[in-house]
This record gives structure tokens, C-alpha cells and sequence, in this order.
């Protein structure tokens, strides 16, 4: 029999997270244990979790915020060593969207035997411009999974712990930042398959309306310094994957977005250059981890 474990990443949200570990546990395939990566400055989180008193929920302490990269890295492993088969990757904001998610993805086992990362939605990647594509919803119609380069946060990501024996975690030192995305082009290296079930692709698109979706070439974002993460990591995870033609492309494109900011104005252009020069600073002095509060 297949042993579900679990993780979800916490940080100073102890009520949401109660919520979303109920939601976890009235999945119709329940994990048999959850681990809470807890990534608070506070006790709050530790408190709650002790009220739940169900032997099931396992916790443990990081005892600073070590990013969602950093609690990841930990959480698959505590559940490889808990003897899991398979591993839920969640956030303590983003519960699965139905009660039915872990048994209709662990169910693509029997027609792929080749999966190393299961999810309810998923994305192309182009190697060569660092780019994240939308897969149309008229090829999700078609089919009943779909083979993709990543699975996207927060969207049930199951992990087969053959991926962590097999020496697959995110860099911790990303911090904050396409973590998952590290992650799961690790995994596709080393030759696992990474597959989305399609009807629930479908399910998720039609609950945010999106299934006709265009994405837009360029809008000012309400937090830069989450742009700041983005590019230091597709940088650094380029070095990672010997992807040379990424990171030129990423250098060209990042330099060009640093000028188009002040279209918005003079504030936002100046904040948004200094944060894409900071970005580039970082990557060429190598420098990882927390560097900026998020905001």
C-alpha cells in the first residue's frame, strides 16, 4: 500500500494553517502524517498546532524564516525518513482546491510509472529564454494528463521519494522564488516525468477564470522586490542547469524591462531599475538567501 506523507510550509499564519491542515486531512486519500515547516519568529504557530492534538500532525521548528526553498528542502526530507511513498508539497495558504485531489493525481501512477512529480496544474518552460509558457486550454480538452517542465506553487504537487533518495531537493538558498520551478527541472534531469491530470487543470482555470486567459506583455507589479527574487533565481538556477542561452537571453530581456519601468513613471521606474541592478549585483557577487525583506 502507498504511504502518503506530507508537509506544509508555514510562516506567522497559525489560523489559515489550521484551516488548510482540516482541508488536507478531508482529502478522500488523506496523507498518513503531515509535517509543519515552521518558519515563524514567533511561538503562535507551535500553539496551535498543539491544540489539534492529532497524532498525525508532526512539527518542527526552522527557528528563522528560511524561505519556502529553505523549509521544502526539509519537509521532503523528514517525510522520506517517515517512510513516504509519495509527499504533498503544500503552503499553509493554499489548501487543495478539492476534497479529491490526491486521489485522482496518484491515480496517473498506473498509466505513468515513470512520474516523479504529480500536479493539478502545471507549465511548458523554454530552456532558452527562461520563459514560463501557458499551455492552451484546447490541448487540455484533448487529453487526460499532460507531460510539463514544472508544476505550479500551491497547486498539489505530489513528489515520489524516489526523487529524494535520489538526491533532488530545491536549493535552500534561493530563499523565495521559483523554488518549484528549481525543483522540477532538477527532477526532469535526472528522468522523471513531471504530469498534470487535465480535467483537474481544467477544474482549477474554470474557479479563477481563466480558461481564456492572454497573458499580458507587461504590467507594473504591486511588489517588486518579489521581481528582485525572480531574476537572481532564474540566474542562478541557469548556472545550476548549464543553460547558457537562459541566462543571456534573461541578462537581455531584465535590462530591457529595467528601462521600460519608467513608462509608469519616474517612482516606480527608479524602484524597479534598483531592484533588477540588485538583482544582477547579487547573481555575479553570488550572493543567496534572504537579501530583502519581501514586502
Amino acid at each position: 500500500m502507498t504511504k502518503l506523507g506530507a508537509f506544509v510550509i508555514t510562516y506567522q499564519r497559525p489560523q489559515i494553517l489550521v484551516e488548510t491542515i482540516q482541508s488536507i486531512f478531508a482529502q478522500t486519500t488523506p496523507p498518513d502524517f503531515v509535517w509543519i515547516i515552521d518558519n515563524s519568529e514567533d511561538l503562535e504557530t507551535d500553539h496551535a498546532v498543539a491544540t489539534l492534538q492529532d497524532r498525525r500532525i508532526r512539527y518542527h521548528r526552522m527557528g528563522f524564516n528560511a524561505g519556502p526553498a529553505g523549509a521544502a528542502a526539509v519537509g521532503l526530507q523528514l517525510c522520506v525518513h517517515d517512510r513516504a511513498d509519495w509527499i504533498y508539497w503544500g503552503d499553509d495558504n493554499d489548501p487543495p482546491f478539492r476534497a479529491d485531489c490526491f486521489e485522482r493525481l496518484l491515480a496517473i501512477r498506473e498509466v505513468n510509472p515513470f512520474c516523479g512529480v504529480l500536479g493539478a496544474v502545471g507549465h511548458f518552460f523554454d530552456r532558452k529564454k527562461g520563459v514560463i509558457k501557458r499551455i492552451q486550454t484546447r490541448l487540455l480538452e484533448k487529453k487526460e494528463w499532460v507531460e510539463v517542465d514544472s508544476i505550479a506553487g500551491g497547486m498539489c504537487m505530489l513528489v515520489s521519494a524516489e526523487l529524494v533518495k535520489a538526491g533532488v531537493l530545491p536549493d535552500k538558498d534561493l530563499f523565495f522564488g521559483f523554488e518549484e520551478l528549481d525543483f522540477c527541472l532538477k527532477a526532469s534531469r535526472k528522468g522523471f516525468a513531471l504530469v498534470v491530470d487535465c480535467a483537474l487543470f481544467l477544474e482549477a482555470r474554470a474557479q479563477a477564470g481563466r480558461l481564456e486567459f492572454e497573458r499580458p506583455v507587461y504590467q507594473p507589479k504591486k511588489n517588486l522586490s518579489r521581481e528582485y527574487y525572480s531574476l537572481r533565481n532564474l540566474l542562478f538556477i541557469s548556472d545550476t542547469l548549464t543553460l547558457n542561452s537562459m541566462k543571456k537571453q534573461l541578462i537581455l530581456k531584465w535590462t530591457g524591462k529595467a528601462f521600460y519601468g519608467y513608462r509608469y513613471g519616474l517612482g516606480y521606474g527608479w524602484e524597479n531599475m534598483r531592484m533588477i541592478v540588485l538583482a544582477f549585483w547579487h547573481y555575479f557577487k553570488g550572493i543567496k538567501g534572504k537579501t530583502i525583506p519581501l514586502g
